[in-house]
């Protein structure tokens, strides 16, 4: 604030109002009739004035020209302190690194903060205190007598006692080292009795409005100088001009503020005085690619920061790191090497000139992996014999396995294998920059038009780090590198350096310091988002307010300076925000508001827009499937099986796409266990507990507890030998329930004579002119009559009952409502008909498996209740030869379920029918204001 510079003269100030033009204003202090601006010194607070500068310069003298020395703060006082200093400059993270070490010398961590790995974050912040306390040249006596002599919670005293041996034993290390950071460098310049002498007929400070104790040191210095000007913009008042040019939108959604823009950027004229202002990088390519896709890249100039930890190349290592992670007993885990592979970048590499050829190769090794249902895997296996059998499959490429193999080799070996022996920081930096050029050199990815700021940002932090203070810092284990690299990549941005000469500006909100633009357009004004106010944990507001450090009520008076002058000079203003239960407008909006609110004798309001989304997320009716003459092919030579049957039943669409085309939900090796999973284990285990009791009559010491370790082996082939988390709870459940239904078996053997007759007996047999091809999970006799059994894991009967007292023979439609299943009257007709068998002595049960009690009242469901049983066995045959004549009559289409709220739920064809909500008639949607 100028009030703060009561050292500068009188003739040293310009002031100029809120509305001029701060750079033209610069331009005519050192204007003349020459063409040589060489001796003019310009300094502003960021470096994207000088760009404007230049050009306004360039229109306003029409010929060739020396320009001036434009600087940002940062690069003036650089420039002075390399006259005066030899000290080396380091970055951040060396500085972390060094407090790392005074840190643990003083026995200052607690267990967790001495990894590196952990600390790294926590130092960023503790670095950037301590470069705040140094830069308000706080005097580390200062900061030990706020902890002795002013009243501040106990741990307040802790952090205090922390910072100050850290504090000062930092700055004297660097001091001994010849090393510099930013604060101290200020500090050097600052102190400095004798400004070294660089020769200017003008000295220009533009554009500022608070100051450090440092820098206000330095200007004092400077203004000793002769022709040293300080140009000072007033805030604005905002009178009825302003407050009218203000047009604020209120939006449900970032979707919603990005089309916003859209809109208007689209009615515009598109030049270098309309603006995008993002507070938040996160909606820089939502804005490109939904906002403003009818725009090429020549027509908008980006210039602000973007995370390189939200680029595709930070999602490549993490892939990566996630697999190396995974390792065990020199297995990866399979997931996570699928995931690693079928990233773009991964798949992409080229073979025979050729990144197709590539995919199709990750893509069947992806399908061979998921069909073993290996939970694990060796790479010398997939270079070896997986490409012996992919060669088979890609026979029409003329792919021998040879190639196939040198295909995965080549890429395991420059990126798995990079990382299997790393001893220091430097090592895993360069097996990341290896992996990176690797990447760019050999796959397609190089030709994405952002694929190279993000390699160069990336090669440029690892070359900072190899050549770094910290380089030979060791961790004990692997993951702890890839923890690091994380931690350091939060807090680095990939830039996009545009200039300010064409085209639609798109910028962050520092990135519009001092300059002037026609039209704004300002998305993201929401508290919390803008201004980004956030207590520092590290330094309570108390204590910064007793050391005069700046406070969250200072950063937001500079902020808001910035942007009422951002406003105040345009000539059109959108100002857009999300409103919804976890949003609230901005502060700045409110201020706004304010000011017209006061105004209301005059009139003066600002309208808010509020966009919302018209939408209709009901989905069509389903229609019909019509039986073609193929479609009427694949019928006729179908194999039909029970579940097919009850697919029928209950929709005839889920027939069709399931059975008819024969698609399937992917399948997928995860880390968690599905209840499908659950099923086929279950099954598994009894399979082979039961063929080793089968044909011979069962006494209670035929029972043994075996089934727990082929369970054990089961979990082992499919997940590994370190099974842990929800994995193993489910493991621990399944050897219990099984070890209850073999006591069960056993009490069973006790009471009456029991023999296992068939385990997964195949069924191939006709019935009513169909071919039926499945298996059975068991057939037992108990006292001489057979039972067929299927096991299930659902402790529910009520999706295999049959309500035969609401069952209509001559209403079709309420077959699906009454039949929950017919798996166990199928099983039991056709083995009857396979065995030459009396039906009605048959028995059949569902075995619920998923029951709180296992005993007979319990777990056994039989769907046949013995009174009627004839009846209702004769009243399912003739369900099961409608619903086959129905299938094959080429005039029945399959229509899709009739009871969409209960039917639908769980299918897997939703998202092709449409049907994941509520059908309805229409579907509509669009943005309303």
């Amino acid at each position: 604030m100028i009030d703060e510079l009561n050292f500068l003269k009188k003739e040293q100030i310009i002031e100029i109002k809120s509305s001029d033009d701060i750079i033209k204003k610069v331009m005519n202090i050192f204007l003349n009739e020459g063409y040589d601006f060489s001796e003019t010194f310009i300094v502003f607070p960021g470096k994207r004035p000088s760009y404007y500068l230049k050009k306004i310069l360039a229109q306003k003298i029409k010929q060739s020209y020396i320009p001036p020395k434009i600087f940002s703060i940062d690069e003036f006082i650089d420039f002075i302190f390399r006259k005066i200093s030899t000290a080396s400059q380091i970055e951040p993270f060396e500085a972390v690194g060094i407090i790392y070490e005074i840190c643990l010398k003083h026995n200052l961590l607690t267990e967790f903060f001495k990894k590196f790995d952990n600390f790294i974050s926590y130092g960023f912040k503790l670095f950037n205190l301590l470069e705040e306390l140094y830069i308000e040249d706080v005097s580390v006596n200062k900061l030990k007598e706020v902890e002795t002599l002013i009243n501040v919670p106990v741990k307040s005293q802790e952090k205090l006692r922390f910072l100050s041996i850290v504090y000062e034993e930092l700055y004297r290390e660097l001091s001994q080292k010849n090393l510099s950071t930013r604060s101290l460098r200020y500090r050097k310049v600052a102190e400095c009795k004798n400004l070294p002498d660089f020769k200017f007929k003008e000295l220009i400070f533009a554009g500022f409005f608070a100051f450090t104790v440092s820098e206000k040191r330095i200007l004092e210095k400077l203004s000793n100088f002769e022709n040293f000007y300080f140009v000072f913009q007033k805030a604005p008042e905002f009178d009825e001009k302003i407050l009218n040019k203000i047009n604020v939108y209120s939006c449900p959604d970032t979707h919603a503020e990005i089309k916003i823009a859209g809109k208007i950027i689209e009615s515009s004229t598109i030049d270098e005085k309309t603006v995008v202002v993002l507070p938040k990088s996160d909606n820089l390519f939502p804005l490109l690619r939904q906002g403003i896709p009818f725009l090429r890249e020549e027509d908008y100039n980006i210039s602000m920061g973007y995370p390189l930890n939200r680029t595709p190349i930070y999602g490549f290592f993490n892939n990566l790191f996630e697999v190396l992670n995974s390792i065990e007993d020199n297995q990866l885990y399979t997931p996570s090497y699928l995931k690693f592979i079928l990233h773009p970048y991964t798949k992409n590499v080229i073979i025979k000139k050729s990144a197709e050829i590539s995919r199709i190769i990750f893509h069947e090794i992806e399908n061979l992996l998921i069909s073993k249902e290996l939970s694990f895997v060796e790479l010398e296996w997939i270079e070896k014999e997986a490409s012996v059998i992919l060669a088979q499959k890609l026979e029409s490429f003329n792919l021998s396995a040879y190639e196939i193999k040198k295909h995965f080799e080549t890429i395991h070996n420059n990126t798995i294998k990079k990382f299997t022996t790393i001893k220091n920081i430097e090592e895993f930096i360069k097996s990341c920059r290896d992996v990176l050029v690797f990447i760019y050199e050999n796959t397609t990815a190089r030709f994405h038009p952002f694929f190279y700021p993000y390699v160069e940002a990336f090669i440029a932090q690892f070359d900072k780090l190899q050549n770094s203070v910290i380089k030979n810092f060791k961790f004990e284990h692997l993951e702890s590198y890839f923890n690091f690299f994380k931690n350091l990549i939060a807090h680095e941005n990939v830039p996009f350096p545009g200039t300010p000469l064409k085209g639609l500006q798109i910028l962050g909100f520092l990135e519009t310091r001092n300059l002037k633009f026609k039209k704004v357009i300002f998305l993201d004004l929401n508290e919390g988002v803008f201004p980004p106010l956030s207590e520092d944990y590290l330094m309570p507001y108390k204590i910064r307010k007793i050391l005069g450090l700046s406070t969250y009520q200072d950063r937001e008076k500079l902020i808001y300076y910035y942007f009422s002058l951002l406003v105040d000079g345009a000539e059109e203003v959108h100002l857009c925000y999300i409103k919804n239960d976890r949003f609230e407008r901005s502060r700045f909006i409110e201020k706004l508001i304010w000011e017209a609110e006061k105004r209301k004798a005059q009139k003066m309001e600002i309208p808010i827009k509020s966009l919302s989304w018209s939408v209709n997320l009901s989905s069509k009716l389903p229609a019909e499937v019509v039986k073609t003459e193929q479609i009427m092919s694949v019928i006729n030579n179908l194999c039909f099986s029970p579940s097919a049957i009850d697919d029928y039943l209950q929709c005839g669409l889920r027939f069709y796409y399931s059975h008819v085309l024969k698609l399937e939900r992917k399948r997928e090796i995860s880390a968690d266990i599905e209840r499908s999973d659950i099923g086929t284990i279950v099954h598994e285990a009894l399979r082979e507990y039961f063929k080793l009791r089968k044909n011979k009559k069962l006494t209670p010491h035929d029972f043994g507890n075996e089934i727990e370790k082929i369970v054990q082996d089961i979990f082992f082939r499919r997940y590994g030998s370190k099974i842990r988390g929800k994995v193993y709870l489910i493991k621990i459940q399944i050897i219990q329930r099984l070890l209850q239904l073999i006591e069960y078996y056993r009490k069973l053997s006790i009471e009456h004579r029991l023999k296992v007759l068939e385990v997964e007996e195949l069924i191939e047999e006709n019935l009513f002119n169909s071919i039926f091809k499945y298996r059975i999970d068991l057939v037992e006799s108990i006292d001489e009559s057979i039972t067929i059994v299927d096991y299930k894991i659902s402790g529910s009967e009520q999706q295999y009952r049959i309500r035969f007292d609401k069952l209509d023979l001559s209403n079709r439609q309420s077959w699906s409502a009454c039949i929950g299943s017919l798996q166990i009257p199928l099983y039991m007709l056709l083995y009857a008909k396979k065995h030459r068998l009396n039906i009605f002595n048959l028995k059949g049960c569902y075995l619920l498996l998923g029951k709180a009690l296992i005993n007979d009242d319990e777990i056994r469901f039989d769907p046949f209740p013995e009174v009627n049983k004839e009846e209702y066995i004769t009243a399912v045959s003739t369900v099961l030869e409608t619903l086959l004549s129905e299938i094959k009559n080429k005039d029945i289409p399959f229509y899709p379920t009739s009871d969409f709220k209960t039917k639908c739920k769980l299918c897997d064809y939703q998202l092709i029918c449409g049907t994941f909500t509520t059908p309805s008639k229409t579907s509509s949607a669009g943005p309303v204001i």
